[in-house]
């Protein structure tokens, strides 16, 4: 009789470590980078966290802006190079938005001393309208309009992701030196527009969807003149105010409407981690993830979505393998 309960046993302890293992194996893996590479030492560096991500079997890498360091050319042999070298991570599967260092700092002398709004114009050439770019059919993969290639949306696993050109230095408002001021902050206004069109967008479209992550690269708490933090920028107030502060507040009321898990990613400041309370009480399923990058954190995150879990976020360094630790300071 001991023998027959124990055999019978069996099937049931299978079926428990099974269910366990389903459980464990639940959810979307992805990978985001950003603030990389910084000179040629990290772009040699690049190549071997390609080689992780191609061996990890990931669907999907989003660059979430600045491939270039500040102190580097913003030469359209070097953009292309590093074009080539991010798209090169994970062919045809590589989602790329721009950051602060790829065209409005290449003003900077010793980025070369570029027209910033020329070079926009030129990167937007060379990263958007040639080969490389995503096109898997059953991703959904629409892209805002051709004066907005880079804002792109995708649906993978029941997730809705969306890109959004926000930028460091106050979203190009500040430090104007090479182009015509009025014309650089009527891009900014302009390009301020098309992002929240492109987050209604998206949210909109996505009553199925089981969860929505946004990425970008401007860090919305790193603001030149902190004092204007409660000051919005609009076409009456382009400059002494608060670049992200409507796209914040806009982001909020969606993800407390959607009422499902929503992550923000985005880089171009040095800590790496995640942010359970970015929502507030206004928006308890709305996070952040601070991606690594930066000079401090040479590594890639791959984040972890679970809808239906009680951490539906979940964020480790590609390389070590560590858990990203929370933030605790804005």
């Amino acid at each position: 009789m001991r023998i027959l309960a124990q055999t019978l046993a069996l099937p049931a302890i299978a079926f428990v470590l099974l269910a366990a293992g389903l459980a464990q194996a639940s959810g979307t893996d992805f990978v985001v980078l950003g603030d990389i590479p910084y000179g040629q030492d990290q772009a040699q560096g690049l190549g071997y966290l390609g080689k992780n991500i191609r061996d990890g079997k990931f669907p999907f890498v989003v660059h979430y802006g600045d491939a270039k360091g500040g102190g580097e050319t913003c030469s359209d042999a070097l953009l292309t190079a590093r074009r080539d070298l991010i798209y090169g991570l994970l062919e045809g599967r590589v989602f790329y938005t721009p950051g602060d260092n790829d065209w409005t700092d290449c003003d900077r002398d010793a980025a070369g001393g570029f027209d910033e709004l020329e070079r926009l114009a030129r990167l937007r050439e060379i990263f958007f309208s040639g080969p490389g770019l995503p096109a898997e059919p059953a991703w959904r993969i629409v892209r805002q309009s051709p004066d907005y290639p880079e804002n792109a949306r995708w649906d993978y696993e029941g997730i809705r992701f969306v890109t959004l050109h926000i930028v460091g230095t106050d979203d190009g408002r500040v430090e104007i030196k090479h182009s015509e001021v009025d014309a650089a902050l009527t891009e900014a206004n302009a390009r301020q527009a098309a992002n929240l069109q492109w987050l209604d967008a998206a949210f909109a479209g996505a009553q199925d969807a089981v969860a929505l992550v946004a990425l970008m690269q401007a860090d919305p708490y790193d603001l030149s003149d902190r004092k204007e933090r409660d000051t919005a920028c609009d076409a009456q107030r382009p400059t002494a105010c608060n670049p992200y502060l409507t796209f914040l507040e806009r982001l909020t009321v969606l993800a407390d409407a959607f009422d499902k898990p929503v992550l923000l990613v985005h880089g171009s400041t040095n800590r790496f981690c995640l942010d359970t309370g970015f929502g507030g009480w206004r928006a308890p399923k709305l996070w952040r993830l601070n991606g690594p990058g930066d000079f401090v954190t040479i590594d890639a995150a791959v984040v972890h979505v679970d809808p239906g879990a009680r951490m539906p976020f979940e964020v480790h360094g590609l390389l070590p393998g560590d858990a990203v630790p929370a933030c605790n300071d804005r």
